[in-house]
């Protein structure tokens, strides 16, 4: 399962599933460089940043960005 994190508020991190589900995980679960908009998964009970998602889906959110503006 992949998450976005939505915000960070103090301790918590506040993500958003696959499925639009929003949830809450402790900030000390995630590794220590996660920001919002970082897309991480859960791998043998571990969170990790997914860095070929997270890159993605920013190449694509620009790229909506700009056809809104043309």
């Amino acid at each position: 399962m992949r998450y976005i994190i939505d915000r960070i508020e103090g301790n918590i991190a506040v993500c958003e599933d696959e499925n639009g589900k929003m949830i809450e995980i402790d900030i000390l679960k995630l590794p220590q460089n996660i920001k919002e908009g970082d897309c991480i998964k859960l791998e043998n009970s571990k969170y990790v940043k997914d860095e070929k998602y997270t890159e993605e889906r920013k190449e694509n959110l620009k790229k909506r960005m700009n056809n809104l503006w043309k």
